[in-house]
């Protein structure tokens, strides 16, 4: 199957580089970055291994089956330009619930991939592999749409994927432990093992309560409880570096307002607590 991903980062080299074992894949850059990625190539490091992925590096979609939008949030809008001739399947991997508002202009069929897997964007072009956790992939079209079959498509080198119906679900939850663990772990610059000590799990905890709470109320029952999925995840990835603190490490735009800010919305329509949340969207745009 042909394969293109939108964005050369984290995450986005890592699902290159476990496609490309059974598919023709290509990673889709920006103009500017073409040649010096050409010229360099796309890696993967993972631990004292370094592997060059075999991916076709592009500037346009070209006769793809499969585009995964890989890139930020705040970004997920500007792809439609890019796609506005693209009439096969779309997954959209990223955090926040702006996805969910997404519409294709060509009524793709429409994926999402939710991911806890830990990666850490080293430079332009080079990922470093931090540590697995658990992907899941379903349709947003709802139960009439279609399914995949993720054993041929994925190899399981850096991600353990299953297929599921209730992926809003899934969304939900990692939004709301996104919106405890990267404020948190971006303010008070921690690795994600750092927030078990019980000062900051503290801090985790009343925040993630508010935005469980704020989910219940826009009709959202998980399965899995978000409280232990947290100490879960922090325990697979103690030595990685939630994205809002690699971006602010980096000088970059954080997702801050796709997260905790949408999640403020939500409260407030339902005339909801919001405190933590507000605080934490005040604390880290200050610091942009």
């Amino acid at each position: 199957m042909k394969v293109t991903i939108i964005g050369p980062g984290a995450i986005g080299l890592l699902l290159a580089s476990s496609l490309e074992k059974y598919n023709d894949v290509s990673v889709l850059v920006k103009d500017k970055h073409y040649e010096i990625l050409i010229e360099k190539g796309l890696w993967i490091k993972n631990g004292k291994k370094k592997k060059i992925i075999k991916a076709n590096i592009v500037k346009d979609v070209k006769e793809a089956d499969i585009v995964i939008i890989a890139v930020k949030s705040y970004d997920l809008e500007s792809t439609k330009e890019v796609l506005k001739d693209f009439k096969g399947k779309i997954m959209v991997c990223q955090n926040g619930l702006k996805m969910l508002e997404y519409n294709p202009k060509n009524g793709n069929d429409l994926f999402s991939i939710v991911t806890s897997v830990g990666a850490v964007s080293l430079e332009l072009g080079i990922t470093e592999f931090k540590g697995t956790g658990t992907t899941v992939i379903g349709n947003l079209n709802g139960d009439e749409g279609e399914t995949l079959d993720t054993e041929t498509l994925f190899s399981d080198e850096y991600f353990e994927i299953n297929a599921v119906t209730n992926i809003i679900e899934y969304i939900w939850l990692k939004a709301v432990i996104n919106s405890a663990v990267n404020p948190i772990a971006a303010l008070y610059n921690l690795k994600n093992g750092e927030l078990r000590d019980s000062k900051y799990w503290t801090l985790v905890e009343e925040l993630l309560n508010e935005s469980m709470n704020i989910a219940k109320e826009n009709n959202i029952s998980f399965s899995y409880n978000p409280l232990e999925e947290t100490k879960i995840i922090i325990s697979k990835t103690p030595d990685n570096l939630c994205s809002m603190l690699q971006d602010l490490r980096k000088g970059q735009r954080t997702e801050i307002e796709e997260i905790n800010g949408i999640l403020v919305k939500f409260g407030r329509k339902n005339n909801l607590d919001t405190y933590f949340n507000q605080k934490y969207l005040d604390k880290i745009i200050a610091i942009s």
